[in-house]
């Protein structure tokens, strides 16, 4: 189930809503329970159980007694703040069997905030406030230093006060849901609004163009595109911060496998306005974007590349003013 972006519900986390912190990392669906070993899926339902064989064995241990139950949730890795870190979870989200040594240097927390089915039984009918009350008896309390955590919901407090909490803490927003709604697997619903502090978008990326000087040979910006409600690809900018050395070497190798003689976008007229130099590519990466600004007519301003995303399929990145 997705969130729709947009402002706060009237009256924010108040009698009819709930109000949840929105942590920076990815959607991890969980099964675990039963007689079956723990899988986890990725948003895309991709199976991504060896990635994180902590979480595996914390499941395992947590849940291995009883029937079985799934979990909706976030995979985060904390920074030395003990804020989480988009940047240090992208050590993990492409390696497929992490080193111990990997496993130690960046250690990864799920997040759980939402139950699907419980000891067998397919909950996800029964309003979110019932669902919640049962995850709270299931998971460990947020902070209790364990690899799955429930996060806390909050209620009566106003979207004002909730988002001003995620101002200061440094977190990426809120995410605000009706107390009644039920769980409607694959659907994008304003039943869950989320909000953010930050303005954040997934984007795909069309072309690259070398950098000057020492990064010459590297990838110097990443040239966006996004779809549109007709399912348009439309050229929405570039970026060329956010970048460290190794990401943009590792970003060169990945997109010399993917070059195209020409623009991906569907007309020439679309990408006038696109940087020269470009080396156009297959429009199957996505990333993460970070910006002030968006418009149809001057795309992406102040944006900062923040990570790549491979559990988006490059269909959902969509316009920001359309998400």
């Amino acid at each position: 189930m997705l969130a729709t972006l947009g402002t706060p519900p009237a009256g924010g986390a108040g009698e009819s809503w709930a109000a949840e912190i929105k942590y920076d990392g990815c959607r991890l669906l969980a099964s675990t329970g039963g007689r079956a070993d723990p899988v986890l899926w990725s948003r895309n339902l991709n199976v991504v159980t060896s990635s994180y064989p902590e979480l595996v064995e914390a499941l395992a241990d947590a849940f291995g007694g009883r029937r079985r139950v799934v979990l909706d949730g976030e995979v985060v890795a904390l920074a030395a703040d003990g804020r989480p870190s988009f940047g240090r979870l992208q050590r993990r989200l492409n390696v497929v069997r992490p080193s111990a040594v990997l496993r130690r240097q960046v250690t990864v927390n799920f997040f759980v905030f939402d139950l699907l089915v419980l000891d067998g039984k397919d909950v996800m009918s029964v309003p979110y406030l019932d669902r919640r009350s049962a995850l709270a008896e299931l998971a460990p309390s947020h902070g209790a230093g364990l690899p799955v955590q429930a996060p806390p919901h909050w209620l009566g407090l106003s979207a004002d006060t909730m988002l001003g909490v995620a101002r200061e803490t440094g977190m990426e927003g809120c995410v605000f849901k009706k107390i009644s709604s039920i769980y409607l697997p694959g659907k994008r619903t304003r039943s869950w609004v989320k909000t953010l502090v930050r303005q954040r978008t997934s984007a795909v990326v069309i072309g690259w163009i070398a950098g000057g000087g020492a990064q010459r040979n590297v990838v110097g910006s990443l040239v966006l595109g996004a779809y549109d409600t007709e399912g348009v690809l439309r050229h929405i900018g570039h970026v060329g911060t956010g970048f460290t050395a190794s990401m943009r070497r590792q970003l060169r190798d990945q997109l010399a496998t993917l070059e195209r003689p020409t623009s991906p976008l569907p007309t020439a007229s679309a990408h006038t306005d696109a940087p020269r130099g470009v080396s156009w590519v297959e429009p199957l990466v996505v990333v993460d974007i970070e910006f002030r600004e968006f418009s149809q007519g001057g795309g992406l301003r102040h944006s900062s590349f923040k990570g790549q995303r491979s559990d988006i399929p490059p269909e959902d990145a969509t316009l920001p003013d359309q998400r």
